[in-house]
């Protein structure tokens, strides 16, 4: 059974597909609004006072989940944006595949199941994706060359709480204060908003730097 091209439009505009391909429309022209403005990403998080991803304020299970999942889909280094265009490709064509598959689909009831079954294939595709594409932003965003000017300065924690699993830390500058993102040494406590910090090193595998209370410094 092979689709023509008038079966895959039909099924893309239909009611229940419509939703996601004007979504899928909306970012194509953002991202070529990019592209026309010389690939000026720097307003899609690639520098740390922008990112807000990893701030580890609040504690709650809906607040820790969100985080998980940012570094599920490696949203804590991939630009969100991105993250979102594939993961709404991905969501598009598994709702698209199952659509072509089921036609009919009956109600909108099962449509909404589709769309939730889509998002596990979206998610774990999103994922491979933005794996394949940590190296290339870590380029972009010169990590290697930031992590140098920062370690062995101080700064203070700025989210909720610093731990082995998030916080951030506010390192000041004199043009502007830097926001990094900050965990304590393994086996290390969790340090609170507002606590005096050094800045101990840099993990160019998770891409954090790692801290230890100003007060325990040698």
């Amino acid at each position: 059974m092979r689709a023509s091209v008038f079966d895959v439009i039909k099924i893309a505009i239909s009611p229940g597909l419509l939703p996601l391909t004007v979504s899928l429309g909306l970012m194509l022209v953002f991202w070529l609004v990019c592209l026309v403005g010389a690939f000026d990403f720097d307003f899609i998080g690639f520098s740390g006072d922008h990112g807000g991803f990893d701030s580890g304020d609040g504690g709650g299970l809906a607040d820790g989940s969100t985080r998980w999942l940012l570094r599920f889909v490696n949203a804590d280094l991939v630009p969100v944006p991105a993250v979102l265009s594939f993961l709404l490709l991905y969501e598009w064509a598994a709702v698209m595949m199952a659509n072509y598959l089921r036609r009919p689909v009956e109600g909108w009831g099962e449509q909404v199941a589709i769309y939730g079954l889509g998002l596990l294939p979206a998610l774990l595709l999103t994922k491979l994706t933005t794996r394949m594409m940590r190296p290339m932003f870590f380029a972009l965003r010169g990590i290697e060359g930031e992590a140098k000017p920062v370690i062995g300065r101080i700064g203070r924690v700025r989210s909720g709480t610093c731990d082995e699993s998030s916080g951030q830390v506010e390192v000041d500058d004199p043009e502007s204060p830097l926001l990094i993102n900050a965990r304590v040494p393994a086996g290390a406590a969790a340090l609170v908003r507002g606590t005096k910090v050094t800045i101990e090193s840099f993990d160019a595998a998770k891409g954090v730097y790692l801290v230890q209370s100003h007060s325990q410094t040698p």
